[in-house]
């Protein structure tokens, strides 16, 4: 798979579109979309998540079956792998029972807080296997793929695709990946290690990744649009007229948006699961952002073994689900920057043409009423990030998720105090 052919754009001169391509930062941004697709692709195609294959003369995905003899063992693999954990299940369901019956006062409340924790992930995991393995997530997945190299693809022919990574937004990731990297390790060598959890955080990520590549790529396609709107007003500022190539592109351009648009809503309605479980979240951050506030503040333990604990035990699960959260909304906010910065090129390119063309011309027409329809449908139906009950994640949100988190976790040690709970010793669980 590739993201779009390599003809020269309409917007530049064929040697100047070439030099461009060839500028290091083009060619690392490049490679890094193409790494990253192709990686997820890989591992979901190991995983017998899903198989596709690229058809170069149509520039598009089909699906393809595995070998059956193969899928079935990896299909029986995967049961025992879940099945595994089920005699833990009933031992913990019975240890529930006797918890319930005999505990009291914040020991309780500590005990429901888990209790709540683990039905999220079970609730999540289930998801995560329904969405890896069944046929009309994969025919909503192929659809994505196919529309993400068309779009690309119209836009590298028609204005030369620019592409391009946010690099504070890459370095948010990373640092989360990092944290959720030494999580799993630590994890991994728990005493008490349910191959559930480990699982949710692997799966999770997983998917969660693919949906922040196409974030870039969607950042990347403005880009490119906003970058031809900008050359357009520079080439036209001092011409009396407009030149006809740009009159070839202008159309298709909007058609283009409308394209972009649409496919987030698809994607976003196909995965709202997705970014309700990165809400839900928030109870295993405030649980371990109140055990992390226990430990630094009250405990009595020596500072080293304080950061030991809090670094193996609560720092992953409290700074994950926030930087999850933080990644949408930022994600959300340059949408907007993005539509805002488009709907005031457009304002300047429709006044060239006023002054430039005249105004009964077929071309000034039509590119009124698509610029019309661009202003209603972005204000109707902005591009953004949904979080959970249609609630746009964006900075405000982000700031309203961490200081929720903070002070539900400052209520539930007050609690532990007030019925004299111990909080003298550091723990990473209860």
């Amino acid at each position: 798979m590739s993201f779009g052919s390599h003809s020269p754009g309409a917007m530049w001169p064929a040697t100047d579109f070439r030099r461009h391509q060839r500028k290091p930062s083009q060619v690392l941004h490049r490679w890094f979309f193409k790494g990253t697709a192709w990686s997820i692709y890989a591992i979901a195609c190991g995983l017998h998540f899903f198989k596709l294959q690229y058809n170069e003369r149509t520039n598009q995905v089909e699906e393809s079956q595995y070998h059956r003899i193969w899928s079935k063992i990896v299909v029986v693999l995967k049961v025992i792998l879940l099945a595994s954990p089920y005699l833990q299940y009933f031992v913990l369901g019975l240890g529930i029972y006797i918890h319930m019956t005999l505990v009291q006062d914040s020991k309780a409340q500590n005990f429901l807080m888990s209790l709540i924790v683990l039905g999220i992930v079970i609730g999540v995991l289930r998801r995560l296997l329904i969405f890896l393995h069944l046929k009309r997530d994969r025919r909503f997945l192929k659809h994505t793929v196919n529309e993400i190299l068309q779009i690309t693809s119209a836009l590298e022919q028609k204005f030369g695709m620019e592409y391009k990574c946010d690099s504070t937004l890459l370095v948010v990731y990373l640092a989360k990946l990092w944290i959720l990297t030494v999580m799993l390790d630590s994890l991994w060598y728990k005493p008490y290690f349910l191959s559930s959890i480990f699982l949710y955080w692997v799966l999770l990520e997983y998917c969660f990744a693919g949906y922040f590549v196409y974030q870039l790529i969607l950042l990347s396609w403005y880009h490119t649009i906003i970058l031809f709107l900008q050359r357009f007003i520079e080439d036209h500022a001092n011409r009396l007229d407009i030149e006809l190539r740009y009159h070839r592109c202008l159309i298709p351009l909007f058609e283009l948006h409308l394209r972009i648009n649409n496919l987030h809503k698809h994607v976003r309605d196909n995965v709202s699961w997705l970014s309700t479980s990165v809400y839900l979240m928030i109870f295993t951050c405030i649980f371990n952002a109140e055990l992390l506030i226990e430990c630094s503040l009250f405990a009595g333990d020596e500072l080293e073994n304080k950061i030991y604990i809090i670094a193996d035990g609560c720092l992953g699960p409290v700074c994950i689900p926030i930087l999850y959260v933080l990644i949408l909304g930022m994600c959300t906010d340059r949408f907007r920057d993005a539509e805002v910065q488009l709907q005031q090129l457009f304002v300047i390119v429709q006044g060239l043409y006023m002054r430039k063309v005249r105004p009964r011309l077929l071309i000034a027409m039509v590119l009124d009423n698509e610029h019309t329809s661009l202003i209603i449908h972005q204000k109707l139906k902005p591009l953004q990030n949904m979080i959970i009950l249609d609630i746009t994640c964006d900075r405000e949100f982000v700031m309203d998720y961490i200081v929720t988190v903070i002070l539900t976790a400052l209520s539930l040690v007050q609690y532990t105090i007030s019925t004299g709970g111990n909080i003298s010793e550091c723990v990473t669980h209860k």
